[in-house]
């Protein structure tokens, strides 16, 4: 598997503390847009926070499958 991004990092954790309830929005192509919307709208310094986290999810992944190539 790819490493993940930002994006989604962001969007595993907002699903994980259900920043909106499963009885509101089960459809994961809704649900994408909300968390899209605030995505584009997080303020520079918690984007930073998940560039941050996006880097050692890659040095990670890098560690742990050292001759990975994406290949779609």
């Amino acid at each position: 598997p790819p490493p993940p991004n930002a994006f989604i990092l962001f969007r595993s954790e907002f699903i994980k503390s259900q920043h909106v309830p499963g009885d509101v929005e089960a459809n994961h192509g809704n649900l994408s847009k909300i968390i899209g919307l605030c995505w584009r709208t997080l303020p520079f310094p918690e984007r930073a926070v998940w560039e941050c986290k996006a880097r050692l999810a890659m040095a990670a992944h890098k560690a742990r499958y050292p001759g990975y190539r994406f290949r779609p």
